[in-house]
């Protein structure tokens, strides 16, 4: 029997995506196929603090993977003297958000020289910025939603000056979101300037800026992308997928993601005609090249009811993997399941690392 590729899953940490990231790491770890692979997880609690379990400890830890447990250690740093502190062949991060999705876990997992799922630094950090992400994407043709940028230092004058600018070139209702997060944490949807200020406020507390951005009356479009293996063919694209939302707060909020799920409806695959669809597929795939994306990403789009336009929304690097995220649904429903899913994702991760081993790191 081959050696088992042992995967170490990284969950948790200091974000506002802290329980997300716990429910989709449950997905992956149940989902990694014993008899091909050894899993640990390591847990990072909202302090940053590190904690390891050992294989098979979590097995029936049902749909949320904790944090730490009586069968979990505390570690000190995931790395030492230049090594990842496991012995491990790939690391797995499942952690949302600002320090684990913008780059600098990957950063401090390429310094350790062992194997990523995923982006590497430079597209975690560009695909993470809604702002950087939609300035590289958006050419040829793409348009992106219309926005503006408000940033933690301007003044309360500045602030409200560029609310009443966007309030008036946009109309209402308006959109506010961190500029470097996911998962619909610190997102507000407000009808008039006191709703405005209030929501950039708050979501100022989550990031140091935040977009406002123009109402799109339009179809919510997502797509996964896969690194082809090949790399002189262009990436793999699902099938599209349409999310429905019914909830109370009128738009894909976190509440309807994650605690109130009910008013939610993922329609795989999307109703669209033929043309349409192959239109969404070449952007998704052209967008995860031009941000120079590796192993996977989720890229969303929305499709103006009235015009039909095709509009770039954002790309995420590291999508979420529980049982009702889109990523692995979009896959499934291409024909590719869950663990078949994952086994690409860590071959791919297998691949790159092997690739730069053979880099020359010093010129005479």
């Amino acid at each position: 029997m081959a050696k088992r590729v042992k995967v170490a899953i990284i969950y948790g940490g200091k974000s506002g995506e802290h329980e997300v990231s716990l429910i989709s790491a449950a997905s992956v770890y149940h989902h990694l196929d014993r008899a091909h692979y050894e899993v640990v997880a390591i847990g990072m609690d909202k302090e940053g603090r590190f904690h390891l379990h050992l294989d098979n400890a979590l097995e029936d830890c049902g749909d949320t993977l904790p944090v730490k447990s009586e069968h979990s250690k505390e570690i000190p740093s995931l790395t030492h003297q230049g090594k990842f502190v496991i012995n491990a062949d790939v690391v797995f991060p499942i952690a949302h958000g600002p320090l684990y999705e913008d780059g600098c876990l990957q950063g401090l997992l390429k310094l350790s020289n062992i194997a990523v799922v995923g982006c590497d630094v430079m597209a975690s950090a560009m695909a993470m910025d809604k702002d950087m992400a939609r300035r590289i994407a958006c050419i040829d043709g793409l348009k992106s939603t219309r926005y503006r940028v408000i940033s933690w230092h301007a003044t309360d004058d500045v602030k409200t000056k560029i609310c009443k600018q966007a309030a008036d070139e946009f109309g209402w209702p308006l959109f506010v979101k961190p500029c470097s997060l996911g998962s619909s944490v610190g997102i507000y949807k407000v009808d008039n300037i006191n709703e405005l200020l209030a929501a950039i406020k708050d979501a100022l507390r989550f990031d140091e800026s935040v977009l406002i951005e123009a109402f799109v009356d339009g179809h919510e479009i997502e797509l996964a992308v896969l690194e082809n293996p090949n790399p002189s063919l262009s990436p793999k694209v699902s099938v599209a997928g349409e999310i429905s939302t019914l909830h109370q707060d009128n738009f894909y909020s976190y509440a309807a993601k994650y605690i109130d799920t009910q008013g939610l409806a993922l329609v795989i695959p999307a109703e669209l005609d033929g043309k349409t669809l192959d239109q969404l597929q070449k952007y998704a795939g052209l967008v995860f090249q031009r941000l120079k994306c590796r192993g996977m990403a989720r890229v969303d789009f929305f499709i103006d009811k009235k015009t039909g336009e095709i509009i770039f929304n954002e790309l995420n690097t590291i999508p979420g993997f529980t049982s009702v995220s889109m990523y692995p649904k979009l896959w499934c429903a291409s024909g590719l399941t869950y663990g078949a899913l994952l086994d690409e994702l860590v071959q791919l991760a297998l691949t790159h690392h092997r690739c730069q081993q053979h880099l020359v790191t010093n010129y005479q």
